[in-house]
């Protein structure tokens, strides 16, 4: 990043970098989260739901006696069900900004952006590349490659960018993931001190009645029972409750995230803005300071320029924290006229132009919202 600029983000929308190699922004732009290539971060979201969904109704609610089981199985089954239905629209919607889809062929390939004919893609309103006059609220993604309205972010679980069109749907997604986990967890938690306490409880099936073995267990019932022996159910109920723990750390953070978002009244896009002037302005500052060395932009540290010294260690914190913001790349003109990309995982880089390009993720605006959380941002 070019730290002259202020409060200036600049990139351009031609390539990125992704894992230090060049990638171009798709030719032909996305229409929804199903348009190929699909993302193995949302493979591996359905291969997650339709695992706990068959861990959960065939295994571990049949186990629960017959009251809580039918509790169990509507209000867990509800809950499920909603989330297949709103993940699916969320996937499914097209965000773009409503001149884009009126318009727009997306059988056409885009026009590359041509630095030297305009300064941004989106300038007065009008996007150079979709052709098109949008809202101030729209964004032109990267990713998709197309305006986005009311963008928020490009979301890789739903392969989809998250917009005005589609948000809720974006934010009931995730709220109902977090409430089926916790569903999960509590029937986990529930068969595991049964289990130990008394096992009989959880054999009140009535096929239970031909299993005169303790140590027999059966499964998917009561359509298919399979029976298996007490150590499988205890290696499938220990990797449920890990990929259940895990996946409600995320989604709980995100969760909290965008009801911050929403009691401020911001898109994630604006707060991540926010948050790149916010460290420009401390990187400004830790540039003047006396115990750090600087060269061409970079972090230089001397014998003892970043030493055990409370001021030492701010100036270093402060650069580290800089230097991790990572995952987001936008340019951004005085107007407000823009590109965006935002990543909800995994490192990514934009070269363009020739500034540096700003690079902040969702998880790093998570972690920075919190006192003590920004820790994390400190690994090399």
């Amino acid at each position: 990043m070019d730290t002259r600029s202020g409060s200036q983000c600049s990139v351009t929308p031609e390539a990125i970098l992704n894992n230090e190699k060049l990638v171009l922004p798709p030719r032909i732009s996305r229409v929804n989260g199903w348009s190929l290539p699909l993302h193995y971060f949302q493979v591996v979201t359905w291969a997650v739901f339709v695992g706990l969904s068959s861990a959960t109704f065939g295994i571990f609610i049949p186990l629960l006696p017959h009251a809580w089981k039918y509790i169990a199985y509507v209000v867990t089954g509800g809950i499920f069900s909603f989330h297949l239905v709103v993940h699916l629209i969320a996937s499914c919607i097209d965000p773009a900004d409503s001149k884009v889809r009126l318009m727009k062929n997306y059988s056409q390939p885009m026009p590359l952006f041509d630095r030297s004919k305009h300064a941004h893609v989106i300038q007065n309103q009008f996007c150079h590349l979709c052709k098109v006059t949008v809202n101030k609220k729209t964004k032109h993604c990267i990713s998709c490659n197309k305006c986005v309205s009311g963008f928020d972010h490009h979301c890789k679980w739903i392969n989809n960018c998250v917009g005005s069109r589609n948000y809720w749907f974006f934010f009931s997604t995730v709220a109902s993931a977090t409430a089926g986990m916790l569903c999960l967890i509590a029937i986990l938690l529930y068969v595991l001190v049964q289990y130990l306490v008394n096992p009989r409880v959880l054999r009140t099936d009535p096929k239970y009645e031909d299993v005169k073995n303790m140590n027999t267990w059966l499964l998917f019932l009561p359509l298919f029972p399979v029976q298996v022996q007490t150590l499988i159910v205890v290696i499938i109920g220990m990797l449920v409750l890990l990929l259940d723990f895990l996946g409600l750390v995320h989604l709980g953070q995100l969760l909290i995230f965008h009801i911050y978002l929403k009691a401020k009244k911001m898109t994630t896009f604006e707060y991540l803005i926010n948050t790149c002037k916010e460290e420009s302005s401390k990187h400004q500052a830790v540039r003047k300071d006396p115990y750090v060395q600087m060269d061409k932009g970079f972090l230089q540290q001397g014998d003892g320029a970043l030493g055990s010294s409370a001021q030492g260690v701010k100036a270093k914190s402060s650069l580290l924290i800089h230097k991790h913001l990572c995952h987001f790349c936008t340019s951004v003109n005085q107007d407000g006229d823009s590109t965006a990309q935002e990543a909800d995982d995994a490192p990514s880089t934009s070269t363009l132009g020739f500034d540096r390009p700003v690079a902040i993720s969702l998880e790093t605006c998570v972690f920075t919202s919190w006192p003590g959380l920004s820790q994390y941002l400190l690994k090399p």
